[in-house]
Formats: structure tokens, C-alpha cells, sequence
């Protein structure tokens, strides 16, 4: 057999081994269900969504705006005819009020800066700017850009800078639900059911060759959850591993239109 013909097909069975192969779902978005056993001593799945926002731009939907209940990850997607939705991130008793400092446009959820040290930034108002991107607050530098942006959802950081893993090994385990940047602007949703270690679930998103620099959690346990629709393409998942049930949630991040 031609040596360059086998190379190509060793550089082929090495990438589906990897289980990090993406699967395009639409312009814009991408799949990829990764086994945790190829990366850790944890057993199940993590589930990758990889998205371009210059092309599917991200919206930040919150009930208490929108003046309605909080929702099913999946009842958001059929309200709002999204194609993807997944937690903004944790809220308060009040089951309204984000944890952290919530701008959307005119509307504030929660006018106060917490310690936590990631924001997600969406729609900017110079054009030249990505139209979404994640930020460390404590880069002084990073953080004067929330002056221009019209949204901005503080959340409790995971990955800071160029990929640096800011968590001790230690704590509790739980599922997770959470968003990244890749060097190239792309947003990355990663879910997983099985109850991990943030340590540890840091050090395989980083393990992995996404070219994950920042990342931040939204939520864990039970009310953690992520539902795509797309096309053919079905799935709700939830961090609660008694019921598998999704929970209500009252903020979400959602992408796309229903096609």
C-alpha cells in the first residue's frame, strides 16, 4: 500500500480515536461527545458545542426581563425557537438574580461585581470588535473592555489566560455545565452528567486539542443543562442523576433559529 495512503488513513483512525472529531450540525455550529475514560479515571461523556459568533450570534434571554417563569432548557428553545440553549449561569434564592454582575442591553439583573473573575461579553458597539468573548476581570487591560459592550454576564471563572487552569485539586464533584473561548473567538458549551472534579475537568478541557484558553462555569448538579435542536439533531441534558429530568432554570444563554 502507498505509505502516504496509509499515513493518511493511521492520521484518520488516530483522529476518531480521539473522539474529539466534530460533526457539523449547522453553518457555524459543531458537535463533538467525547468518552471521559480517553482523558481521566471518570467514565461517561462530555459533550462539546463549538460556535462561531460571528455567524450565530449568542442571545442572552432572562426570565425576569421577559417578565415569564423560569423554563425547561428545552421549554426555552421551543419559546424562543432556538437552537441551543444552556444555563447564563448560577442565580440567587430568589430564583431571578444572577450570581455576579448581569448587563443586558438597558436592562441590569444584578448591578454589582462579585469576586468572580470571567465575564462574557456579546455585541459590541465598535463593529471591528468580535462580536462575543470572554475576559479575565483581573486583567486590567481586558476589563476596560466592558465599557463596550452592551452585555455582560460575570461568571465564576475555570480557565484564565492562555489556557491556565486556575483550580486546586480538591473539593467537591459534581455535573457541569459551562462555556469557553478557543484561540481562534469560538464559543465552546461543554456539559457532562457525570460528577467531576472542577480540577479535574479543567485539566481535560485543556487535555484536549481544542485550543481552549478561558472558560467559565454556569452551573452544576442538578440544575446544570443543555438542549440542542437542530435539524435531525436532538438532545437535553441535565446534571439531575436521580430523575435525568431537566430542571427550570430563569437565564439562559441560547443560539440559533430553529430551521
Amino acid at each position: 500500500m502507498n505509505t502516504t495512503i496509509t499515513a493518511l488513513i493511521l492520521l484518520l483512525l488516530t483522529q476518531n480515536n480521539s473522539g474529539t472529531e466534530f460533526k457539523i450540525l449547522a453553518e457555524g455550529i459543531e458537535y463533538s461527545k467525547v468518552e471521559l475514560k480517553n482523558y481521566s479515571d471518570y467514565t461517561g461523556e462530555l459533550h462539546l458545542i463549538r460556535i462561531n459568533p460571528q455567524i450565530i450570534k449568542p442571545r442572552v434571554l432572562i426570565s425576569k426581563e421577559q417578565n415569564i417563569k423560569p423554563m425547561t432548557a428545552k421549554d426555552w428553545c421551543n419559546k424562543f425557537n432556538l437552537n441551543i440553549a444552556v444555563n447564563l449561569g448560577m442565580y440567587h434564592k430568589d430564583f431571578s438574580s444572577h450570581v455576579g454582575y448581569l448587563k443586558n442591553g438597558e436592562y441590569i439583573n444584578n448591578p454589582k461585581f462579585n469576586e468572580y473573575k470571567s465575564a462574557l461579553l456579546i455585541n459590541p458597539s465598535e463593529k471591528h470588535m468580535p462580536y462575543a468573548t470572554i475576559i479575565d476581570l483581573d486583567n486590567p487591560d481586558e476589563k476596560i473592555m466592558i465599557k463596550k459592550y452592551n452585555t455582560v454576564v460575570q461568571n465564576l471563572r475555570l480557565i484564565k489566560g492562555n489556557g491556565i487552569n486556575v483550580w486546586k485539586k480538591t473539593g467537591q464533584s459534581w455535573p457541569d455545565a459551562g462555556i469557553g473561548t478557543d484561540k481562534k473567538g469560538n464559543l465552546i458549551i461543554f456539559f457532562t452528567s457525570t460528577p467531576v472534579l472542577v480540577y479535574e475537568l479543567n485539566e481535560i478541557l485543556l487535555k484536549l486539542p481544542l485550543g481552549i484558553i478561558k472558560a467559565f462555569h454556569t452551573d452544576g448538579g442538578p440544575p446544570a443543562s443543555l438542549s440542542v435542536h437542530i435539524r435531525d439533531f436532538h438532545l437535553d441534558l441535565s446534571g439531575n442523576l436521580i430523575s435525568k429530568e431537566q430542571e427550570p432554570i430563569p437565564n439562559i444563554l441560547g443560539f440559533g433559529t430553529r430551521d
